[in-house]
Order: structure tokens, then sequence, then C-alpha cells
């Protein structure tokens, strides 16, 4: 980056900060950690506190954005996040006071900008913050994303859509991200800092079909996580451990992205452009990064990229400073350091903050006394025995200390509490405790989202009052096999009657009610690793995030997980021992692993018993093959195309062999009888159902043995990426969940030339705009034109003006407001065009539906208005999309019957505008 180009934005840094201030990570919005500020030439110890021990969310280096807190400084206040008690904390830079403290509902892992009086943060709540410096009153507060949904992320009950990607603030504007995982949808925005209005949102990144690791094709999009920056007229956004991308900076409109590649480094959540003094270190594109963060072992040999010392060194004025060279005062490794207020700051990976300066005094401030000390543990004698022990347990309503208090008291469990007052939310997060510290939540315990199975324990305060359907709502989050939500309230009895519970009872003792979800999930099947059929009949596309996580890991030729009654039984590989490894032959196994299913918890030693005595005893000395492969496939690295029988063609209704795009991937895939999973590029499964296409998850990179296996309801996804340093953005578990038909998901349905289909089409959808194709359960096969999201089906399908001068949009459809049909079409559209015909239809009479979308917020009723007509046949009153659809970014439909198709097979549709363009999202015939 030219050095003009790092003045110019220093000086937009200072019209809101001073000369003296550390308003961002690594001080500026190109991330360069230099400050013109002068320190002393030996600065003495101040003060130092004991911050929060620091909990990072990733064990893995190119993933430790959140390590240890990252400080910033405004005047005379020195502001610290922490991922362990989800806040923000104001100190004095002089004497080490606490000012003033404030909560969010989920961690804090990044850093916040300061400027103009105002500290702006985000959170895994997948909100945004604006507080006053001066005494962290609200000023303003978004969610990012219009939905409350939750998962557990990182062994935390986090929004779907965390704020991972670090703020940057830049002439008056912030810049973040919301989101992790593309099949969920991952967005980009530019806000006002004053006000917190949107500027600009970019939710088009999502899913991008192209090449990915040895050439395969797929879906994959952006995975942001790491700190923002700015490069000139660049946003840059990392891409967790994939190459950043590049959005521009005044528009939004994505300038620069690479999918995975074999290999590719660097990666990680660190980028930085250089200072003036780095200009010589540059190699590529302008941006820095560093060879610690991005260093990893491959099976052969470590790989890294990268300059030493980038992250761990910042400059002043006059000199650099090092965070590996010693400081007199500080005990532990340094994990970084900022200078404001003429003073320089340092955090230890302890997560112990010091403060250096000059000063007369030959002590330093002492450290003060807790506030609120912790109370002394209690458990309650009049709680049930035989509550669960381990895992989450969630409190609905903070009425009682005494039980909340019972709760924590017990290292083996994470207790979350739920309420909707403030105030006592607040209080209960100041004081201190024994134990596990709980996480909070505010929020109406009736009606939290709750991911389903999340809970081994509820306890609801007997104040809460339920209906039928919330209790409905609640019992789904409880876990199968044992899950038992206790309460004081009499009125449980009356409410389990009426709303009609599976597989749950109801046990009374003393003044308790005790809800136990029994037995496992109905339709739900145990997975034995035998490649036996697993027909789980509750995953079913479309899938979304149940949780994710990297608390166990597996090397990536690891012998298939079993799952068995909600735990998974598993065998990593000792892959770090070369000794054993002889031309095809592999390495020896290590213990066997207990984790749960449904959270990616480690089971405790004293949890599954039974299992374990089953399967503990294995043979650990054995060199194990190189790859495990089902009986049918015979050739290990490179198996032939997926054999799934046959189908019934959704466009045509003709029997034909069920074949759908399978890329590379060193897993040839399996049939599980209902679901065909796979490696294909990404992780990938094709529901046999719905013929649904090929599915990518993209983000992790599953096994070279199949690991993508439904069983016990869900999805399963085991960490299978050890050994492997392609940058696959999110190396991690996860499993995932049917969700409701709404939910948008993305597939390549397969290829078919037009000529097969000539005369034949009798079903099927068109989406304008959309990312790729998509079947409903209906059997409607909706393809994306024009086409980009992979192999399709090839339609004579023609627009006047020719598509590619078509005006098109596209909105994730978690942001339409409601409507009738289906969000995933109304989100896409184009605007400007005379007519569609579609060639190739059977001979007959149909029924068209056609979906409609106002894209633009301001349009009023009356200014978008435009006739249609089919084949020729007006089809009546004009057609107004806000009218229709009752407002603007809301799904409108028009059902059209009796369309006769008799000439040519042709369907052809004309638009005649009365006031502004037409405009189309979708026609399902």
């Amino acid at each position: 980056m030219p050095i003009l180009r790092i003045a110019l934005i220093c000086l937009a840094t200072c019209l809101t900060a001073s000369a003296a201030d550390w308003p961002m990570w690594r001080h500026d919005p190109g991330r360069t950690a230099d400050s013109p500020q002068v320190l002393p030439e030996k600065p003495t110890l101040l003060w130092s506190r004991q911050l929060p021990s620091p909990a990072p969310a990733y064990r893995d280096t190119r993933l430790q954005f959140d390590a240890a807190p990252e400080p910033i400084v405004l005047g005379q206040r020195l502001f610290v996040p922490s991922n362990s008690d989800d806040s923000v904390t104001a100190f004095d830079t002089s004497t080490g006071k606490v000012l003033w403290k404030v909560f969010a509902d989920g961690p804090v892992r990044f850093a916040p900008v300061a400027g103009q009086g105002r500290v702006i943060f985000g959170s895994d709540d997948g909100c945004v913050y604006c507080v006053k410096a001066s005494d962290g009153s609200p000023v303003w507060k978004i969610r990012a994303v219009p939905s409350e949904r939750r998962v557990m992320g990182n062994e935390r009950l986090i929004s779907v859509w965390p704020v991972r990607g670090g703020p940057v603030l830049h002439e008056g504007r912030v810049y973040f991200t919301a989101g992790v995982w593309p099949l969920e949808g991952t967005f980009v925005f530019c806000v006002d800092a004053a006000t917190g209005k949107t500027l600009w949102g970019n939710d088009r990144a999502s899913y991008l079909y192209g090449i990915h690791p040895h050439n395969a094709e797929a879906f994959g999009g952006l995975a942001p996580q790491g700190y923002l920056l700015i490069d000139g007229e660049d946003l840059v956004v990392p891409c967790s451990q994939a190459y950043p991308a590049k959005f521009d900076l005044k528009t939004g409109i994505l300038k620069e992205f690479e999918l995975p590649a074999p290999g590719r480094l660097p990666g990680g959540w660190f980028a930085s452009t250089p200072a003036a003094k780095e200009e010589q270190k540059l190699k590529r594109r302008g941006l820095l990064f560093d060879e610690a963060v991005n260093a990893k072992p491959h099976e052969d040999k470590p790989r890294a990229e990268g300059l030493p010392e980038i992250r761990s060194t910042i400059r002043t004025a006059d000199r650099e400073w090092k965070f590996a060279d010693p400081i007199e005062g500080i005990d532990g490794a340094i994990h970084t350091m900022v200078a404001g207020d003429g003073k320089l700051f340092a955090v230890t990976n302890e997560g112990r903050l010091f403060a250096f300066g000059e000063t007369p005094s030959d002590s330093p401030t002492p450290e003060p006394k807790e506030t609120s000390a912790p109370q002394p543990p209690f458990a309650d004698p009049k709680l049930p025995e035989s509550l669960p022990g381990h895992g989450v347990a969630i409190v609905l309503g903070l009425g009682n200390d005494t039980d909340l208090r019972a709760l924590a008291s017990s290292p083996d469990r994470q207790v979350i509490g739920i309420d909707d007052r403030s105030d006592r939310v607040t209080s209960l997060r100041q004081q201190g405790w024994i134990g596990k510290r709980p996480h909070f939540i505010t929020h109406d315990p009736a009606t939290v989202a709750l991911p389903p199975y999340v809970a081994d324990l509820m306890l609801l305060d007997e104040g809460v009052s339920l209906t039928a359907i919330q209790l409905r709502e609640i019992f789904a989050a409880l876990r199968p096999f044992g899950g038992t939500l206790v309460t004081r309230s009499a009125a449980l009895p009356g409410l389990v009657a009426e709303a009609k519970l599976s597989r749950a009872s109801l046990k009374s003792g003393g003044p308790w009610q005790l809800l136990i979800r029994e037995g496992p999930l109905e339709g739900a099947t145990n997975y034995t690793g035998d490649w036996a059929a697993s027909e789980d009949q509750l995953v079913r596309a479309p899938l979304g995030l149940l949780w994710f996580g990297d608390s166990i890991v597996h090397f990536k030729r690891s012998p298939q997980p079993k799952f068995i009654d909600g735990v998974m039984i598993s065998n990593p590989k000792d892959w770090t021992d070369a000794s054993t490894r002889q031309g095809k032959v592999d390495y020896r196994l290590l213990d066997t692993a207990f984790s749960d299913v449904y959270t990616g918890r480690i089971l405790a030693p004293d949890e599954a018993p039974e299992l374990r005595q089953s399967f503990s005893q294995i043979d650990k000395q054995t060199i194990q093959p190189a790859q495990y492969r089902p009986p049918a496939q015979k050739d290990d690295w490179k198996p032939e195309a997926p054999r799934a029988g046959e189908r019934v063609n959704p466009l045509t209704s003709e029997t034909e062999a069920r074949v759908f795009p399978k890329s590379y991937g060193c897993d040839g895939g399996f049939d599980y009888g209902l679901l065909y999973s796979m490696r294909s590029g990404t992780p990938a499964f094709y529901d046999k159902r719905v013929e649904s296409g090929t599915i990518n998850i993209s983000g992790p990179r599953s096994g070279c043995t199949n690991s993508v296996i439904p069983s016990n309801g869900v999805l399963n996804l085991p960490y299978f990426y050890e050994g492997c340093t392609c940058s696959y953005p999110l190396p991690m578990a996860l499993a995932l969940v049917s969700m409701p038909e709404t939910f948008e998901q993305w597939a390549s349905w397969g290829p078919a030339e037009a000529a097969s289909l000539d005369g034949k089409l009798q079903r099927i959808g068109l989406n304008f705009g959309a990312p790729g194709d998509r079947v409903t359960h209906g059997g409607t096969l909706w393809l994306d034109v024009p086409n980009v999201g992979g192999p399709s089906p090839e339609l004579r399908v023609s627009t006047e003006p020719a598509i590619s001068e078509l005006a098109n949009f596209y909105r994730h459809s978690l942001f339409l407001k409601g409507g009738h049909g289906w969000p995933w079409v109304a989100g896409s559209g184009v605007e400007g065009l005379r007519s569609v015909t579609l060639s190739g239809l059977k001979l007959g009479t149909y029924t068209l539906r056609l979906t409609f979308s106002e894209p633009d917020a301001q349009t009023k009723p009356g200014d978008r208005v435009f006739a249609v007509s089919v084949n020729g046949r007006d089809i009546g009153k004009p057609i107004d999309p806000v009218a229709l659809a009752g407002g603007a970014d809301r799904a409108g439909t028009l059902l059209v019957e009796s369309v006769s198709v008799t000439y040519a097979g042709e369907l052809r549709l004309e638009f005649s505008p009365q006031a502004g363009r037409a405009l189309l999202c979708g026609v399902e015939i």
C-alpha cells in the first residue's frame, strides 16, 4: 500500500481520535499498529489487574482471534472486552479503577472501536452495541440479522449469526460482519457510527460456486472470522482459514474472493496493511500476514507462510515494542500491547492486564478488593437428586437465587440463566460465583428461541407462565435419553396433557414436578460404523446448524465413528507419530473418545458407563490401514461415480437412474438409505426422498473416510481435518438438523441436455437471480436462471431484453418480511423485462404461480405497476408488487389457472409497464 494512502487513512482516523489514542485493534483502520505518540523512555509499572480468564472460541492458531483480550484506548479510558463474562469494561488509564462495565448476551470476542465519545462492539449474540465512553450508557443497539435463532457454538449458546468480523471504524462509519457459516448466510454491513443506521449490506457472498482443492467444483462462500481492515478503497474481510475477501468500501460490492485451494496460505484471522517501515516486506496484494498465526502441521511437514513478528510488534514514535521482549514487572508471555494516553498497556496470555508510564510513586496502584465477594457453596437439599449432573442446564426465570446457585455449584454443568428483567440479569452477572460462572441471556424465558436437544436439564421458575404451545417448544430443547425439566409449578401436569408431548414422562417428588424426555427421538437411528444403512427419518433436507466447535478432533483418515443413544464413539489416529507410516499403511489408534451428539461436548469419565465398557477396549498397537471403505468400493483413491438406484425425474415424471453431481473427494460417498453423503469438494449430501440434488456444506472438510453420517436425528459431521492444511475456512465439527422448507438452501441438481427434455417438461420452477437449484417436498424443481450454481438441466429460456442485460437483485430470504410463497424465490429476481419464453413443455393445460417482491424499501403502492399476459391472454388486473404482497421486502404470489400450451411447447409471458419497470422473481408451472 503506498505511503500516501497510509497517511490518508491515519488522517481520517485522527478526525475522530487524537494522536494519544489507540481507538481500535492495532491502532487504525489499516491495522498497522503504528502510533505517532511518544512513550516514556523507561516506563514503570503503574498498576495491574486480573481480567476474567480468557475463553477463546478455537484452539487452532489460525482461528484464535480471541486468545486473550485486546484493549483499546480513548482519552483517559482503557476499554477491555471479555469472551468469558460477555462484557466490556472501562478502566481509568492512570489508576486502573473500573469506571463502568456493560454486558452483552454472548461473548465479546473482538476489540471495540471508539470515537466521538462512543464505544462500539459486537458480540456472539448477533448484536452490535454502541455506548457512551463516559459512563457506558446505551446509545444504540442493532441485531444484524432479523432472527433470534440460536445454536451451541464453541460450547456457548449464541446466535446463528455471531458478529465475528471484528469491527473497524473509518470516517464515521462502522464495518462488521455477522454469521460464520455460508449455509446459514453470512453478511457484511456498513452502518452509521452515530445512529446505527445501515448504509449498505452485502448478503450475496454466502453461495458462490467454483473450484475447490484438487480441482473439485462445489458451493463455497464467505466465512468471516477475524478483524476487518481497510486498504485504500477496499474493505478486507478475513475468511477464517481461507484467504481474505475484498469489498468495495463505498458500495459493499464483492471485488475479490477466492474459494479454498490445496495448501493455500496464508489464511487465518490476522491480516494487516504495512506501516511505512514495512513497505519493503510486502509480497502480494498489499497485505501482511503473520508466520506464527499461519503455522499449521500438514501430514508430511509443517507449513507456514507470512513474516515473523508481524502480529507481535507495535510501534510508537521512536521505537518498536516486541511482545517477546521481557518487560520488568510482567510475569508470563505477552499476548498483546497497545499505546495510549502516554502509557503502554500489555495483556498476558493468562489475562493479566498491566499499565506502564511515568509516575513519581515508588509503588503501583494496588489492585482493589472484590466488591462482591463470592457466596459460599450451597446445595439445596430440596433439589431432586435424580437430576442430570452434567451438560447444559438452562434456568428459565431467575426468581430464585438458591436454585440457581445450587445448579451452578456443580463444575460439570454449564448453567445458562434467562430472564427478561435486565436489572435482575445485570445484578446476577456482577455477583461472585462458586464453580462455573453462569452465563445469562436477557429475554422472556417463555418465548426464548432455543436449539433442539440442547439441554440436559431445565429449571422452570414457578413465576414463569407457559402455554401448551410454549411448553412444546421448550420440551423440544430437551436432550433425548433423559433430558429433564424440573419445576415447582403445579400447572405443569395440565400443560403436559394439553401439549401431547411425544415420549414424555411426568414424575413428582415433594414440591417438584419432573418432565423427562425418555429414550431416543422418534424416527431416529443408531449407527455402529459397519457400513449398514441408517435410515434416519428426521434427517431431511433442508438442514441447518445445530452446533459447531473443535473440542474433539480426528485425523482425516480415522475410522468411522459410531453414534449410539446420543453419544458419538470415535477413535482418532496418532498421526503425529510418523515412524509408523511406510507406504500405504497408516497410524495407530488413540484412546476412544466419547462426545455428545447434540452439543459436541466431550463426556465426563463417569458418563455413558455402559458404552465405555463396550467400546473402550481397542487395539492401540496395530498400525491401521490408510483407508476405510464400504465393501462395494474397489478403488480406494478414485472411487466410481455414485450409484444410488432410480428416481422419478421431477421435470418429466420419467423413471431414470439416480445420478447427481459428485466432484473430487477421497471419500467416494455412501448410501445410508434415505440420504447419500459424500465429499464433493466439501462435505455434501443428496436427499433421496425429495431428489434434492447435491447440497454442499461449505466451510469444513470432511474425511477421506466417509464422515457425513445421518444418525440420532441429526446429520453428524465430526472434525476429520487434522493432517490437512488446505484452506477450507472452517476446520471444525458440526451437526445439522432438519429445518422448515422456508429455510434457504441451494443445490446443484445435475445436468441434462435441452434436447433430452424437449416436449417432456411437465413441472418446473424458474427462479430468477437465485444462487442455485432447489427442490420442494411437493416435487417442484426450481432452477436458477441464469445458471450460476453448478450443473443444472439445460432449459430453453429466453428473455427480452437478454438475461445478461436485465437488472437483477438478490436478498437473503432472512431479510424478507413475510408474505406468501417461498421466501427463497421472492428473495431474488430481475427488473426491466418485457417477456419470458420457456420452450420444451409437454402439450397440455397448466396452472402457473408467479412470484413477485419489491426489493426497494422506499417503493410505495403505485410506484411500480405492470400488466402481464400469458400466451397472449391478459391475466386481468395489473400487478403492483407492493400492494400484492402488503409492502416492500415481502413475497407476493399470483395464481394463473387453465394455461394452455398447444403450440411448439412454449409458454410466453409478456410484461407491459405502466409505472416503473416490470419485475419477476419466479414462475412455477
